[in-house]
């Protein structure tokens, strides 16, 4: 059925995270990324369309079920080069993932279903 699945999308400009740097502000990146993400970003010389591509997809998730849900709670990682997203301690949905960086912009776009 049709109302078992929904579409978020965000887009994001990389910029607002490197106006924001990693080194001097721990706090805001430990409030909506976990340690795996925050480590998967910085293990590249330029960490920041990685930060905004993973919140992108966190704000897209958030669309794509309609419901508010802590960024802390939603898991993103990679399996074998491609975004996965599981929303922590919960198996109601089940997510495809798609994340693009470009220039100055991180989009994100989820489809989300919800399980039975």
């Amino acid at each position: 059925m049709i109302e078992d699945f929904g579409i978020g999308i965000d887009i994001i400009d990389i910029n607002r995270f490197r106006d924001i740097p990693y080194e001097k502000k721990t706090s805001f990146y430990n409030n909506i990324f976990n340690k795996n993400e925050i480590s998967y970003c910085l293990k590249f010389k330029d960490p920041y369309p990685h930060f905004a591509g993973k919140f992108a997809i966190k704000e897209a998730v958030i669309k794509s079920i309609s419901k508010n849900e802590s960024f802390m709670n939603i898991i993103t990682n990679h399996i074998n080069k491609k975004p996965t997203v599981v929303i922590s301690e919960k198996n109601e949905y089940k997510f495809w993932v798609s994340i693009s960086h470009e220039k100055n912009y991180a989009a994100g776009i989820v489809i989300a279903e919800k399980l039975n």
